[in-house]
């Protein structure tokens, strides 16, 4: 497989992996909320996924980012706000670790509003923890699951939290968007392969090598599921390739239009008095995010607070049988 298949295929689960099946993705966590004596500058981007090595370029772990976004008191104070408004881009991948889950779970406890990506009707039941997800895509992802030894998400995330709010497109919304744009399933894979292939002329693609081919082929348990998480956690942080296939000015229905579904429902929250709130969205989502929380929101990010979402480590040895 090469890295460009990788790419591709990867992105396309990642991105769907909080939508139901169309029509019908290390710091302390008490840091969150800290003294913003260093605030980013405004033009500086903020970061979402991260690959943690070691000295010896060795993977340790897949990280993903909440990003603090605040606006300040004097704009606050002539919005009316007391209490300047707080806006977390709280970064996902859809399949990790289940220490990932219960530690953002029990986060997203302290905040008035959870905004959450599902395409999914309005009156839909919000999925429930253990749920199995139904049709291609989700076999797909519980076949990647199962693969690297991880949890997927809609089985780790209590969507059921009072304070959970839906914030995506609907099905019909989806595919109206969808046409609107002349797009399809196949024609945004597509788009995404090509990115992926020009992407791999400029940088040199590689191929998987021998020795993750032998891991692979020949690996068992904990070994096989850390080569493969290995191989896929460095696909997972090629953003770029997202960002040029389904950002940018053209934009798109995965990105684009379910982004802006989004902000309409925390501008809704802003409206009805809640002052700290999350979005809860997939990582390839969050570029998007974060310029639209700058530019149309005035709000200013603080640095990354980071949780590890995949182990990278290698396994230990099992002791030796006496």
């Amino acid at each position: 497989m090469t890295r460009v298949a990788t790419v591709a295929l990867l992105a396309l689960l990642a991105n769907t992996a909080g939508a139901a099946e169309p029509p019908i993705g290390p710091g302390p966590v008490g840091a969150v909320g800290r003294d913003r004596a260093a605030v980013v500058e405004a033009a500086a981007p903020s970061e979402f996924l991260r690959l943690v090595r070691d000295d010896a370029g060795e993977p340790l772990s897949l990280d993903t980012s909440i990003v603090e976004y605040r606006e300040t008191a004097a704009t606050a104070a002539k919005a009316g706000r007391r209490t300047p408004l707080q806006v977390d881009l709280v970064s996902a991948v859809h399949v990790g670790g289940a220490d990932y889950y219960e530690t953002l779970d029990r986060m997203f406890a302290d905040y008035d509003a959870v905004l959450y990506e599902l395409v999914a009707p309005p009156n839909a039941r919000v999925p429930k923890p253990g749920r199995k997800p139904a049709g291609a895509i989700g076999s797909a992802q519980q076949g990647l699951r199962k693969m690297l030894g991880l949890e997927f998400q809609l089985e780790g995330i209590d969507y059921s939290a009072n304070n959970f709010v839906h914030a995506d497109l609907s099905p019909k919304e989806f595919d109206a968007a969808m046409a609107k744009r002349g797009e399809t399933w196949w024609s945004m894979f597509s788009r995404l392969m090509r990115e992926s292939m020009a992407r791999a002329d400029r940088d040199g693609g590689r191929d998987v090598s021998v020795g993750q081919l032998f891991g692979i082929l020949f690996g068992s348990g904990p070994e096989r599921q850390t080569t493969l998480r290995r191989m896929m956690a460095e696909q997972f942080t090629d953003m770029e390739v997202l960002t040029a296939a389904f950002g940018g000015e053209e934009g798109s229905t995965l990105i684009t239009d379910r982004n802006a579904a989004a902000l309409t429902v925390l501008r809704d929250q802003i409206a009805k008095g809640r002052r700290r709130i999350a979005i809860f969205y997939g990582a390839a989502h969050m570029d998007d995010f974060d310029a639209r929380l700058r530019e149309d929101f005035g709000l200013q990010p603080g640095e990354p607070v980071w949780l590890e979402a995949w182990d990278l480590r290698p396994p230990e040895p099992e002791p030796a049988r006496k």
